[in-house]
C-alpha cells in the first residue's frame, strides 16, 4: 500500500473514530434502573455456622450522558475543547448515574437447584459507606500507573492522581501500585498488594519514580499490558505472600493517555472486548474455578500531542481517548474522566470524591440461602417484583459460576431458637425423641435426615481439616459404632423428629445443666449442621425419666404376691382337707360332694370360737368362723377353686 493510500486510511479511521466517541456519547440514553451483583461472599456463612450469603450490589438509575453533554454546552465542541467539556459533565452530581434505594420487600435472590429456582430469605441490609465496621467490607485497588516514554510530562500529573488514591485507603482497603512502561512482561515497579498501614511503600515508590522510562521501541502492546497487569494483580490476591483477607470489593485505577502504539489489539474495539473481560470478573479468565468478582475500572485519561505527522496524530489522539474511555465500565461502578496537563492533584480529590462517594451508595445485602446446587457452579438471579410505577433491570450475569466455596461445606438452615425453645420444654432424653426446625432441602424425604449426638466429654480438634471428605466418613463411623445416631422418624421440608439413642452417653452435664449436642445431616447433599464447639446445636436435656406403668406393674405384681402369703401365714390348716380350729368344729359347708377334695375343713380364722375352712385347689368349699367370737365361718377360694361356701354359724357381712 502506498503512503497516499495509508494517509486516506488513516484519514477515514480518524473520522470513524471521531464519530464513535461522539455516537457513544448519545447512546448512553436514560434507562430504567438497575441492579449489578458484584460480589457472592459466603464467609459469613461458613464463620457463623448460619447458611448466610453476603452480597455487594449497585442499584442505579443511568442518566443520559448525551444530556448531560447537552446541559452543559458540549454541542459544538470538539477536539481539546470537547474533552474539557465531557469532563466538567460527567463530575457534576448525578450526571451519568443516580442511586436508587434498596426495596427489600420486593427484592428476590433465587439459586436454581436440581432445576428450580429456590429463593432466599432477605436477612439485612446496610449501605457501603455504614457497613465499614465489618472488617470484610473494604476494596483492593488496582492503581495502574503509565510510566511511559509517551507519557511525557504528563506522567507528574498521574503520579498526582494515584496519591490522591492511595491517601484515601480506608481501614479495611488493600493496594497494588503497578508502576509500567511499554515492556510487555517487565514492570519498572510492582508493591504487590499492601495493607492500609502498609501504604508507605506505594508512596514511597511514587517518589523513587519520579521521571518515565526511556522508549524501548515504536510499538507498544497496551491491551496485552493491561490484561497480564489484571491477571497476575488479581490472581495473587490472597496469596500466602499477601496480606489473608480479602475484601468483598475490588477496582482498577488507570492512569493513562492510551497510547498504544503500532498494535492491533490496543484499538477502541478491543478496548470494548477489554471491558467484557472486567466485567466477568475472572482473573485469569479460563480459571473457572475462581469466584466471579467483576472489576470496576476508573479509567482517567491523560491526553499529550506527539510531535509527529498531523493526520497520524490525530488519528492516534482519538484512537487513545476512545481506547480509555470504552475500557470504563461505568454500569458496574467504573468511570472516565479527562485530566488536562497541571491539574493532577485538583482533579484528583475530584475525581477521589466522585468515585468513593459511588462506592459508598452500594448495598450489602445478607440472604439466608438455605439451598445450593451440589455442584461447585451455582447459578443466581436478582430482580425485584411489584414496585410501583418502576421496572428494575433484574442481573442474571451469575451463571454458572463458583463462589468460592465447596456446597458439602455449607451449613443447614436450622431454626435454633425454635428447636431449642422446644427441648426448654421437653428437653432431650436417651430414648427419647425430639425435633429440629428449619428450612431443608430434602423435600419431605426422612431417609436423607439424620442426627448425630457427640458423646459427652467429645472436644472438636481446631486443626482437623474440616474440608476433607475422608475425616467427615470417619467421624460419622465411629459415632455409628457409639450408638450416636438417631433415625428420622418424620421430616418435612419445615421439620424433622429423630429418634434419640438410648445412651446415657449423650448427656453433657448434670442437673438443670445437663444438655446434648447434636450434628444434623443431610446424606444426599452431604451437608451438615454447624458442628465446631461456639456454634453445634445444643439442646437442654436430661436423664432419662423413671417408666411409671412399668413401676407400677411391677408394684401391683409385689402386693399380690405378699397378700397371698398373708393368707397362708395366717390360715392355721396343716391338712390341705381340713383342720381344728380355736373352738369349736366347725360344721361341714352344705355342698354337693360334702368330702375331700370337694370341701374342706374348719380351721379357726380371726376369732377365740371361730372356725375357717380352707378350699383346696379343685375343692367346692370351705366353712368355719370369720372375725368374731361364735361366729360363722367363710370359705375362701385359692386359684384354681370353683366357688367358696358359708359355713355354720352368722354369714359374713360382704
Amino acid at each position: 500500500m502506498s503512503f497516499f493510500s495509508r494517509l486516506a486510511s488513516v484519514r477515514a479511521a480518524a473520522a470513524a473514530a471521531a464519530f464513535t466517541c461522539v455516537g457513544l456519547v448519545a447512546a448512553n440514553a436514560s434507562a430504567a434502573p438497575e441492579v449489578h451483583i458484584l460480589r457472592i461472599d459466603p464467609r459469613a456463612g461458613m464463620n457463623e455456622g448460619a447458611p448466610v450469603l453476603t452480597t455487594v450490589l449497585e442499584l442505579v438509575q443511568f442518566n443520559s450522558l448525551n444530556d448531560a453533554m447537552q446541559a452543559e454546552g458540549c454541542g459544538q465542541s470538539r477536539g481539546d475543547a470537547l474533552l474539557d467539556c465531557i469532563s466538567r459533565a460527567v463530575e457534576k452530581p448525578n450526571a451519568i448515574w443516580s442511586p436508587f434505594p434498596f426495596p427489600e420487600g420486593n427484592a428476590r435472590l433465587a439459586v436454581r437447584v436440581d432445576g428450580r429456582d429456590v429463593p432466599a430469605k432477605f436477612v439485612s441490609k446496610s449501605s457501603w459507606a455504614q457497613a465499614q465496621k465489618d472488617p470484610a467490607v473494604g476494596t483492593a485497588w488496582l492503581i495502574a500507573l503509565d510510566a511511559s516514554s509517551s507519557m511525557g510530562k504528563r506522567y507528574s500529573d498521574a503520579r498526582e492522581v494515584a496519591n490522591q488514591f492511595i491517601g484515601a485507603l480506608g481501614p479495611n482497603d488493600l493496594v497494588d501500585l503497578v508502576i509500567f512502561d511499554d515492556r510487555v512482561n517487565a514492570w519498572v515497579f510492582d508493591s504487590k498488594w499492601k495493607t492500609s498501614k502498609e501504604r508507605a511503600v506505594a508512596q514511597q515508590a511514587l517518589v523513587t519514580y519520579q521521571a518515565t522510562s526511556p522508549s524501548s521501541g515504536s510499538s507498544r502492546p497496551l491491551f496485552g499490558q493491561l490484561k497480564n497487569i489484571t491477571k497476575t494483580a488479581f490472581g495473587n490476591l490472597g496469596n500466602t505472600t499477601g496480606p489473608g483477607g480479602i475484601p468483598l470489593h475490588q477496582a482498577m485505577v488507570l492512569l493513562s493517555n492510551g497510547a498504544g502504539r503500532n498494535d492491533p489489539g490496543s484499538t477502541a474495539l478491543s478496548a470494548e472486548a477489554m471491558k467484557l473481560y472486567f466485567n466477568k470478573g475472572r482473573f485469569p479468565e479460563d480459571n473457572k474455578a475462581a469466584p466471579k468478582t467483576p472489576l470496576p475500572v476508573i479509567s482517567i485519561h491523560f491526553p499529550n500531542k506527539e510531535a509527529s505527522f498531523q493526520q497520524v496524530n490525530d488519528f492516534n489522539r482519538t484512537n487513545d481517548v476512545q481506547f480509555m474511555q470504552d475500557i470504563a465500565n461505568p454500569e458496574i461502578g467504573g468511570f472516565f474522566d479527562v485530566v488536562r496537563e497541571g491539574e493532577g492533584v485538583t482533579k484528583g480529590r475530584r475525581i477521589l470524591e466522585i468515585v468513593k462517594g459511588r462506592f459508598d451508595k452500594m448495598w450489602v445485602v445478607k440472604w439466608r440461602m438455605s439451598c445450593l446446587a451440589p455442584t461447585l457452579e451455582q447459578s443466581f438471579t436478582l430482580g425485584f417484583v411489584n414496585i410501583k410505577n418502576t421496572v428494575v433491570k433484574p442481573d442474571a450475569s451469575f451463571e454458572n459460576v463458583p463462589i468460592g466455596i465447596d456446597p458439602t461445606q455449607w451449613p443447614l438452615d436450622i431454626n435454633m431458637a425454635q428447636t431449642k425453645a422446644e427441648a426448654d420444654v421437653n428437653p432431650v432424653y436417651p430414648g427419647g425423641t425430639f425435633r429440629v426446625y428449619g428450612d431443608f432441602c430434602w423435600g419431605g424425604d426422612k431417609q436423607r435426615a439424620e442426627a448425630y449426638f457427640v458423646p459427652a466429654g467429645t472436644k472438636p480438634d481446631p486443626n482437623v481439616n474440616k474440608s476433607d471428605p475422608d475425616v467427615a466418613k470417619r467421624a460419622i463411623q465411629s459415632l455409628i459404632a457409639q450408638n450416636m445416631r438417631g433415625g428420622a422418624l418424620e421430616a418435612s421440608d419445615t421439620f424433622v423428629q429423630f429418634q434419640v439413642p438410648d445412651e446415657e452417653k449423650i448427656l453433657e452435664g448434670t442437673g438443670e445443666n445437663a444438655v446434648a449436642r447434636v450434628v444434623i445431616y443431610d446424606n444426599k447433599a452431604a451437608r451438615a449442621s454447624a458442628y465446631d464447639e461456639k456454634a453445634v446445636l445444643t439442646l437442654k436435656a436430661a436423664k432419662k425419666p423413671l417408666n411409671l406403668p412399668l413401676i407400677l406393674g411391677a408394684s401391683g405384681g409385689v402386693i399380690v404376691i405378699i397378700l397371698l402369703l398373708i393368707v397362708l401365714l395366717r390360715g392355721g390348716g396343716k391338712k390341705r382337707g381340713g383342720g381344728g380350729g380355736g373352738g369349736k368344729p366347725a360344721p361341714q359347708p352344705m355342698v354337693a360332694g360334702g368330702a375331700p377334695p370337694y370341701g374342706g375343713g374348719g380351721g379357726g380364722y380371726g376369732g377365740p370360737q371361730g372356725g375357717g375352712g380352707y378350699q383346696p385347689p379343685g375343692g367346692y368349699g370351705g366353712g368355719g368362723g370369720y372375725g368374731g367370737p361364735q361366729g360363722g365361718g367363710y370359705g375362701m377360694t385359692p386359684a384354681g377353686a370353683s366357688d367358696a361356701a358359708w359355713g355354720g354359724g352368722a354369714a359374713h357381712p360382704l
